[in-house]
């Protein structure tokens, strides 16, 4: 995998869109990664390579939205594909709501946690980012979902996520999931049991494991 990175972070740190891109394609459709490969070992790296933003950069943010619009445009174009994959696996697991809580801007990766569960059997509900929590409440309500999966990278918002579970906890069916994502959660493991979760979720291996019925 360290190869492949290294080829795309080679493109991807001078900003080179259109190389980014074409590269990412022509590795899927010559098989030499897949979706769930290419997702954990070369975007998911990239993306964290623009995670930290030094004071003595004047174009750090730019910058970083220019390389987080790559990323999310590989993904766009790459969805014919995950729906090729999840006709082929059928839907089998129930449906998820994916979102992010109101003022939580990041949602790169849960937009590629939800190609990974819609490979994986899943219909998704994906609403994404900066999401009102009446808004949640709603989807929730109309859509009648098997699992909610909440993500937040902003440690500042794990506060707002808590309100979200614990009014899925009070109002909604105890059959309802809850899986929780996210760098906040990352680095603060122990909210996930002291929130009301059931499960971290991460990686493609997590989401195979969820549906094999491990760990929850």
């Amino acid at each position: 995998m360290n190869k492949h990175y290294d080829e795309f972070i080679e493109l991807f740190s001078k900003n080179l869109k259109d190389d980014c891109v074409t590269w990412s394609m022509e590795k899927i459709r010559e098989g030499i990664l897949t979706i769930p490969e290419l997702y954990s070992g070369v975007l998911v790296p990239a993306l964290y390579s623009i995670d930290d933003c030094p004071d003595d950069n004047p174009g750090c943010i730019w910058d970083e939205h220019v390389k987080t619009s790559i990323i999310r445009t590989i993904i766009e174009v790459l969805y014919p594909t995950v729906i090729d994959l999840a006709e082929k696996e059928g839907k089998k697991h129930g449906k998820i709501v994916l979102t992010c809580p109101e003022r939580e801007y990041h949602e790169i990766g849960l937009r590629m946690m939800a190609d990974f569960f819609q490979i994986n059997g899943y219909q998704v509900v994906y609403i994404g980012s900066n999401t009102p929590r009446g808004q949640i409440w709603e989807v929730i309500r109309s859509e009648k979902p098997d699992y909610v999966g909440i993500s937040v990278t902003d440690y500042y918002l794990l506060s707002e996520a808590k309100k979200i579970i614990e009014r899925i906890r009070n109002e909604c069916s105890k059959d309802i999931r809850i899986l929780l994502g996210g760098q906040a959660f990352r680095k603060n493991p122990h909210t996930v049991e002291e929130f009301g979760g059931d499960l971290y979720i991460e990686s493609y291996d997590d989401v195979l494991s969820l549906g094999k019925g491990e760990g929850i």
